[in-house]
């Protein structure tokens, strides 16, 4: 599928302001006044001072008129590149490239989505799923958002401002304390997926996390009969299997 020229631009940070966890909602407001046309679903590039480049998901869907972006960024105390970067973003301008990745949604399709978001990998969802519930005649809609911990949750109430009749939340915890007072789903991220299979038997499903996370959660639902072509995430793109 085609996608957008890539084009670099300059930003002011406009944001930047702690959610919990070490997550960091980051507002970017291009200096030329507008923003490159992209597909909810698309990621872009934080270029730094020394020619790296760090890759995030935009959280936000494309809309008309649209004057700033939204990311969220993990804050990583031992990695030298995230202490850069974060360097960066209180000087207040940075440099990005976009638009970036294949994983996207164009346009509504006729069948249940999906989206399995492990950490800050809720962005990615964020922006698609947006995008669907602004859209009429979307099917149902299924969010699973893995944390290791309750505080994991960064946006807790976003998710439940979204729920209805045709959004449905699954918060998952992998790691609960026995003193821990969550009383939710606990465990591994595509169990609770492969547990709730009949509720989507033929639906299109998005992955967002570590390249180990997705492809472990591709391979469940591969064995559950779901259909690969169905299946989609940034990972197969930038990790393929060999």
């Amino acid at each position: 599928m085609q996608i957008n020229q890539v084009s670099t631009q300059s930003c002011q940070v406009s944001d930047l302001q702690l959610l919990s966890e070490g997550v960091y909602r980051v507002i970017l407001k291009p200096h030329q006044g507008y923003i490159p046309d992209y597909r909810a679903g698309q990621y872009l590039e934080i270029l730094l001072a020394g020619g790296e480049a760090s890759a995030f998901s935009i959280a936000c869907p494309p809309v008309p008129m649209q004057v700033e972006l939204e990311l969220h960024i993990q804050k990583l105390p031992s990695s030298a590149n995230s202490i850069k970067l974060f360097n960066e973003l209180e000087q207040g301008s940075v440099s990005i490239r976009m638009p970036k990745g294949q994983c996207f949604l164009e346009s509504i399709p006729d069948r249940p989505l999906v989206f399995i978001a492990a950490g800050t990998g809720f962005a990615q969802m964020k922006s698609m799923i947006e995008f669907s519930l602004n859209k009429p005649g979307h099917k149902e809609i299924y969010l699973y958002w893995g944390a290791r911990s309750p505080e994991g949750f960064y946006m807790p109430n976003l998710p439940i401002h979204w729920a209805s009749s045709q959004f449905h939340y699954h918060p998952v915890v992998s790691d609960v304390p026995g003193e821990d007072s969550w009383k939710g789903r606990q465990g591994l991220l595509f169990e609770a997926v492969i547990d709730d299979k009949n509720l989507f038997p033929d639906s299109e499903i998005f992955i967002s996390g570590s390249p180990q996370m997705v492809y472990a959660t591709f391979d469940a639902l591969r064995a559950e009969n779901f259909k690969a072509e169905n299946i989609h995430s940034d990972v197969f793109e930038y990790a393929p299997r060999s």
